[in-house]
């Protein structure tokens, strides 16, 4: 069943008044900045794959990776949002295809949600060898469900544009299929991904809108794209613990 879309706040409710102008203002720059750290992070790692004397497999149409779980910060997640707002079709595509997922996510027992604890437990130096086995299970789990993320429409991604910096950095040399969650979580598969990163510490960059954030706030980018839209600064005031924005 598709999401009531009649849920959803407006471009021009989002984007009024003072706070709302100055989301709107730090959105753009912050994908004006993203742009020019997309040509960093290919830059560094075509250097490293270059010395290395092998190719890139990863091309337009294939998305292997794209049933991976993947989180962004919040002002990622704001970007992608505005973004959104810009692209009605992409939008409504989003939205429709949330539902499908969503109820994927419900049928596993929502693992994100259990992923996320962990990791920001992680994060906050709190995590366990008994945690740490319970993440790399759970993230399997969700890998070998083979559930193509919301954004991907017809194979592609359709907010490549301001994609998170997780799925941008990362570029594999390796057949294709090889990164078939089919065959990535099973443990008898001979081969594996050639997987190149690079460092990426614009995500912990702390630059908001209102004022700086106190520390990184990330989250699983669907459900964080879903609620923004929603909620609204309701959502961001929950997950960022900025007061004033309403």
């Amino acid at each position: 069943m598709m999401k009531d879309k009649t849920a959803i706040i407006g471009m021009d409710d989002a984007y009024q008044g003072k706070i709302g102008q100055q989301r709107e203002a730090f959105c753009i720059e912050f994908i004006r900045q993203k742009k020019e750290s997309y040509k960093r992070i290919q830059n560094e790692i075509f250097a490293q794959i270059k010395i290395k004397d092998e190719r890139v497999t990863c091309h337009k149409g294939c998305s292997a990776c794209c049933v991976l779980y993947i989180e962004a910060s919040i002002q990622e997640s704001e970007a992608i949002t505005y973004y959104l707002y810009q692209k009605p079709d992409i939008l409504s595509g989003f939205l429709d295809r949330y539902d499908f997922w969503r109820h994927r996510m419900r049928l596993l027992g929502n693992p994100f949600s259990r992923c996320e604890k962990i990791l920001h437990a992680q994060r906050e130096e709190e995590i366990n060898g008994i945690d740490r086995q319970t993440l790399l299970d759970t993230l399997r789990l969700y890998h070998s469900q083979n559930i193509p993320c919301p954004f991907l429409c017809d194979s592609i991604c359709s907010i490549y544009d301001v994609r998170p910096y997780v799925c941008a950095n990362h570029y594999v040399t390796t057949p294709s299929e090889w990164c078939q969650a089919v065959n990535w979580c099973n443990p008898e598969f001979p081969d594996r991904p050639t997987i190149y990163m690079t460092d990426i510490d614009e995500i912990n960059d702390l630059t908001f809108y209102s004022r700086n954030l106190n520390k990184p706030a990330i989250g699983f980018v669907p459900t964080t794209v879903y609620y923004i839209l929603t909620e609204g600064l309701t959502y961001i005031t929950k997950i960022t613990g900025i007061t004033g924005l309403l």
